[in-house]
C-alpha cells in the first residue's frame, strides 16, 4: 500500500487530462485521505515571477495538482535548517517557514536540488486513492527523492514506468498525444 515518501506513476492508458504521465510524490496517506505533489509538470514560471524581492528566486515551479491553485507547496530536503517543516520520510520535508526559506535562498543557500515548488498540490477524499489504486489507474514505487527532483521533467514519467516495468518502454516513448505521430 501507498505511503508518505512513495511515489504514484499513471498508468499509460490514464486519460485524466491533469492526471496522464503524472509521477505524484505523496506527502501525506491516511485513512482521512491523501496529499502529494506532480512533480513533471513544470508550471512555465519561477519562484521570483510570484515573489520579485526574491533576486535569486531562480527555481521553476511546478503545477502541484488542482487542489489550491493560488497556494504555493514545496518539499525540501533541508531538515531542521527550515523551522516549522514536516518530515514527509527520511531526509524529506515540505513546508517550513517561508521567510527563513527566502532568507536562505537570497543568500545563495539553497538550490534547485534541495528543494522543489509546486502551485497547488493534488489531493484525495477518504478511500478515494485506495480506490483509484483498485481501478489501476496508478503505479505505485520509492524512488530517492533526489533522482526525482534531479531529473528532467520531460523524462520523469518514462524513466520511473521502465523500473516497474522495462517491457513499459514503448509507452514511454510514445508521443503525448498520439495523433502527433
Amino acid at each position: 500500500m501507498v505511503k508518505a515518501g512513495d511515489i504514484l506513476i499513471a498508468k499509460p492508458f490514464l486519460q485524466d487530462g491533469r492526471f496522464k504521465r503524472s509521477v505524484i510524490y505523496m506527502g501525506e496517506h491516511n485513512e482521512e485521505g491523501s496529499l502529494g505533489f506532480i512533480l513533471n509538470k513544470p508550471h512555465g514560471l519561477l519562484l521570483r515571477d510570484i515573489f520579485p524581492h526574491l533576486k535569486n528566486g531562480n527555481f521553476p515551479l511546478f503545477d502541484g495538482g488542482p487542489v489550491s491553485p493560488n497556494q504555493l507547496f514545496y518539499t525540501h530536503a533541508l531538515g531542521q535548517q527550515l523551522s516549522d517543516s514536516l518530515e514527509i520520510s527520511e531526509g524529506v520535508y515540505w513546508g517550513g517557514n517561508f521567510f527563513d526559506l527566502s532568507q536562505m535562498i537570497e543568500q545563495g543557500q539553497v538550490s534547485s536540488a534541495q528543494v522543489r515548488f509546486y502551485i497547488g498540490y493534488s489531493g484525495w477524499g477518504e478511500g478515494q486513492l485506495p480506490q483509484e489504486l483498485a481501478n489501476g489507474s496508478w503505479f505505485t514505487n520509492h524512488s530517492a527523492y533526489s533522482g526525482l527532483v534531479g531529473a528532467m521533467p520531460a523524462e520523469l514519467w518514462g524513466m520511473e514506468l521502465m523500473k516497474i516495468n522495462p517491457g513499459y518502454r514503448a509507452f514511454a516513448d510514445f508521443s503525448f498525444d498520439p495523433s502527433l505521430n
